[in-house]
């Protein structure tokens, strides 16, 4: 894990990021908005991603045992991998196919806990400037080099990988507290409810948990099947809580 020191930053997006991107997705640029002063307490964050074979330790030491799910969580629900491929399911690439209940127990277990989206987004920038992506404005890849497994508009395969890479497999792309694909790769659950207004009410805020209630939960930085403009930090996706998929995975937290 990586320790991310007390500090206060920029959260959030501005509309010179999107200019020239698909209508279809204004609302959620709006959600990014206004950019806000946070302040936060020090952190440790998982360095990589969460992996298939840290996923699946924590499913044999769990077999049927409920300690470390939420309370939340519904007791005929388990926390076993979907739509895991043959090009997904490698010891070393994220673990994914994870609903936001898995992310809970698996942190839990492992004595962390999840990151909330303030968290996220301040590790992802690494300070206080309003940088597009971890590693600053360049595209994801700018120079002949791909800082990033997303899906480039010449096809999937082009960064090198079709669908997941092993983690840490892009490090050019690392932010600057040293954390490694928070953009592209595995799309990331974190503890907050999701509202599209959230922004415009937690102007310095400290330590902000996110809405009290909500339907849906944010999911942050992209994965290997998003375009450039999903991967930048200040990207708010959503799902319901209880939603699996071929591109959610995990990255945990803990107090210092």
């Amino acid at each position: 894990m990586i320790l991310i020191p007390a500090g206060t930053f920029q959260m959030g997006g501005v509309p010179e990021d999107v200019e020239g991107e698909p209508d279809g997705q204004l609302l959620t640029y709006h959600a990014e908005r206004p950019v806000h002063s946070v302040k936060l307490s020090a952190f440790y964050i998982d360095k990589f991603e969460v992996t298939n074979a840290q996923y699946r330790r924590f499913l044999e030491a769990t077999e049927g045992v409920t300690t470390w799910n939420h309370p939340n969580q519904a007791a005929d629900r388990g926390h076993e991998q979907r739509y895991l491929t043959e090009d997904l399911s490698g010891d070393d690439h994220p673990a994914v196919g994870i609903n936001w209940f898995d992310t809970y127990a698996y942190c839990q277990w492992a004595g962390k806990r999840m990151l909330t989206e303030a968290e996220w987004e301040y590790a992802a920038r690494g300070g206080n400037d309003l940088r597009k992506y971890p590693w600053g404005q360049d595209q994801p890849n700018a120079e002949g080099i791909w800082w990033a497994n997303y899906r480039p508009q010449a096809g999937a395969h082009v960064d090198g990988h079709r669908s997941s890479a092993p983690v840490g497999s892009y490090p050019d792309g690392v932010s600057p507290f040293g954390v490694m694909d928070m953009a592209g790769n595995a799309e990331e659950w974190v503890q907050d409810w999701y509202s599209v207004n959230y922004y415009r009410l937690t102007e310095g805020a400290e330590n902000p948990p996110g809405p009290l209630n909500g339907d849906r939960k944010v999911i942050k930085g992209g994965s290997y099947e998003a375009p450039a403009h999903q991967i930048r930090i200040a990207m708010r996706l959503y799902g319901r809580p209880y939603d699996k998929g071929p591109r959610l995975g995990i990255r945990c937290a803990m107090a210092p």
